[in-house]
C-alpha cells in the first residue's frame, strides 16, 4: 500500500498548532495536524474556555471557547487532515521524510514536522472514589473543563473538585445554571484565594466539604442524580443534569528525547528560524525558548508562521519565504 506522505505534519492542536495548520495549508502545503486530546484547543480549551482573553489582535476581548471555535474553523478552510485522540510516541527520520508512529500503532508520513506540543498533555485527576462509581462509559465522557458552556445553561450542575479550578467554575456557573453543587472530599480547596472562597460561600452555591460521591443514576447516558456521603456520614441525593470534575493534573510529557530533539531547561532552544536540532523538524508555541520569548497566544502565531515558511523552504527550496494573504486570495 502506498504511503500518504504529507508536506507538513503538525503535532499539537492547540492555538499555535491550529494556526500553523491553517497557515501551511494557505501556503499550498498538504497538512495533517495530530492532537492527543479528544478535542482541539490545547490549554485554552482545557483551562480557560469560560474566561475572556484580551491580548489577541483583532479582538478587544473574546472568550477562550469562542477563540478555539474560530481557530478550528480557520484551520479547516483548506481541508487539512485533522486528527484527535492520538499520541505520537516515535518519530523516525528516513532518507527523504519522517515516519510518525502513534501509541495506537498508526503510522503517519511527512516531509517536515512542526512541534506545537507544549511540554505534553495534561490529564485531569479524579477523586479516589471515581473509578468505583457505576456507569463507566458515562464517567469516561464526563467533562473536566467548561468548553461547550451552553450545555450548562439552566441545568442542575454538580462540580466534583477539591481545587481552586472547581471554585472558579462554580462562581462562573452560578449565574448560568439553575443550580450548582460542589462536592469536595477535603476541608478546603487547594490553592484557592481567600476572596474567591468567600465569594463562593456567600453565594447560593451549595458546597459539601469532607464529602465523597457514592453513586450516579444515569438513564440512557443522561445523568439524573448523584448521591454522596457527607461529613456527618449521611447519604445525600442531589438531582443533577450535568457533572464536571477536577482534582488536579498529571502531565504526560512529550518524549522529545526519544525523538532526538534537544531540550534545555524543559524547552526546545531555537533561533529565528524555529528549527530544532533535527533537520526538518521545527517548533513553535510554549515549548520553544529563545531570547525575548513570551508565552502568549499571539506569540505562537508569529512563531508558527516562521516555522511553516522555513519548513516549506526545507522541502522546496524554490518556495517563496513568505507570501501575503491578499496575494494568495486575490483571485
Amino acid at each position: 500500500m502506498a504511503e500518504d506522505i504529507f508536506d507538513l505534519t503538525v503535532i499539537g492542536g492547540g492555538t499555535t498548532g491550529l494556526f500553523a495548520t491553517y497557515y501551511a495549508s494557505m501556503r499550498g502545503m498538504s497538512v495533517k495536524v495530530i492532537e492527543s486530546q479528544s478535542e482541539f484547543g490545547g490549554k485554552v480549551m482545557q483551562f480557560f474556555p469560560e474566561k475572556r482573553i484580551y491580548d489577541v489582535g483583532g479582538f478587544p476581548d473574546i472568550f477562550g471557547e469562542s477563540l478555539v471555535y474560530r481557530m478550528i474553523d480557520q484551520a479547516r478552510r483548506h481541508e487539512p487532515v485533522m486528527i484527535t485522540g492520538e499520541w505520537i510516541e516515535n518519530i523516525e527520520k528516513r532518507t527523504d521524510d519522517f515516519r510518525l508512529r502513534s501509541s495506537e500503532g498508526r503510522d503517519h508520513y511527512s516531509k517536515a514536522v512542526l512541534l506545537a506540543t507544549g511540554n505534553g498533555t495534561f490529564h485531569t485527576k479524579t477523586a479516589p472514589e471515581w473509578e468505583a462509581l457505576p456507569h463507566p462509559t458515562f464517567r469516561q465522557q464526563v467533562a473536566s473543563h467548561l468548553m461547550h458552556k451552553e450545555r450548562y445553561h439552566n441545568k442542575r450542575v454538580v462540580i466534583a473538585s477539591d481545587n481552586k479550578v472547581g471554585v472558579g467554575w462554580a462562581l462562573y456557573l452560578k449565574d448560568q445554571a439553575s443550580s450548582v453543587t460542589v462536592v469536595n472530599p477535603n476541608e478546603t480547596f487547594h490553592q484557592v484565594k481567600d476572596a474567591d472562597l468567600q465569594a463562593l460561600l456567600d453565594s447560593h452555591v451549595t458546597v459539601y466539604f469532607q464529602s465523597s460521591l457514592t453513586d450516579l443514576q444515569v438513564v440512557d447516558e443522561q445523568l439524573e442524580y448523584v448521591q454522596l456521603l457527607d461529613k456527618d456520614q449521611q447519604i445525600v441525593t442531589i438531582e443533577a443534569d450535568e457533572i464536571v470534575t477536577f482534582h488536579g493534573l498529571e502531565l504526560q510529557q512529550t518524549p522529545f528525547a526519544d525523538w532526538g530533539v534537544t531540550i534545555e531547561k524543559g524547552r526546545i532552544p531555537v533561533k529565528g528560524d524555529m528549527a530544532t536540532n533535527v533537520a526538518g523538524i521545527f517548533a513553535a508555541g510554549d515549548i520553544v525558548q529563545y531570547e525575548g520569548k513570551t508565552n502568549l497566544i499571539a506569540s505562537g502565531y508569529t512563531e508558527a508562521i516562521t516555522a511553516v515558511n522555513r519548513a516549506h523552504q526545507s522541502i522546496d527550496p524554490k518556495a517563496t519565504e513568505q507570501l501575503y494573504s491578499t496575494v494568495i486570495y486575490r483571485n
